[in-house]
């Protein structure tokens, strides 16, 4: 009887420690920004970042979604983003190409996303990776496993109204670039990219496409 308690013991340990790992785990707060991690079984991390934007709306991020030309300036890392096709109003196809520092390979992604609305107050734009849908790059290196949302939950009351965005993703970058690296560079863009989106928001720097992404079904 004893063993068999003992058994059931090492097995709830095990699970809560298990459960414990899966938590989200801080690495950085600044200027009113957050990032969390938490390490997949592969060594590679999944990364949280969340921001709050003073006088935004949902409706003002998908604008500045939009404005592609504007995406190198709060995107870090990007140099190049092409939206390749609309397959419905709440769907597109995007083509990202990033910049590398030397002496790692440069790398390029395409990008399915679509965009649905979760409550009154909140709307969800979830990205998954599409590899084949563009020819590859010669000397670049195509991301093929990505999987990502931005939640955007607005607040408004009579005297103002916030948007609060988090950002989930997880990127396995492919090639030969090692783990601690790639997780070191997907924790510091995070950070650089909430807080140049904010600005971007703020300043409302941007000029939106005629065909920004509306809400529908994401089934």
């Amino acid at each position: 009887m004893l063993t068999k308690i003992m058994v059931v013991v090492a097995v709830f340990c095990c699970c809560s420690l298990q459960a414990q790992e899966k938590q989200w785990q801080l690495w950085k707060q600044q200027d009113g920004a957050s990032v969390y991690y938490k390490k997949h079984d592969n060594g590679i991390l999944e990364v949280r970042g969340t921001i709050t934007v003073l006088g935004s709306t949902a409706d003002d991020f998908m604008a500045l979604l939009s404005d592609t030309k504007q995406a190198p300036k709060w995107i870090e890392n990007a140099t190049f983003v092409e939206v390749l096709s609309r397959p419905s109003a709440s769907e597109t196809i995007v083509y990202t190409k990033f910049n590398s520092p030397w002496p790692v390979t440069d790398r390029d992604m395409v990008s399915y996303s679509c965009y649905q609305r979760l409550s009154p107050s909140q709307t969800q734009l979830s990205i998954r990776a599409y590899p084949d849908y563009k020819a590859s790059v010669d000397s670049v290196i195509r991301i093929k496993d990505l999987q990502a949302r931005w939640l955007l939950e607005e607040q408004h009351t009579q005297q103002s109204r916030s948007l609060t965005l988090t950002h989930d993703v997880y990127a396995d970058p492919g090639g030969a670039i090692p783990h601690w690296l790639s997780n070191k560079v997907a924790l510091k863009s995070a950070l650089k990219t909430l807080l140049g989106l904010r600005q971007q928001l703020i300043k409302k720097a941007y000029i939106p496409a005629e065909n920004i992404s509306k809400v529908g079904n994401c089934n």
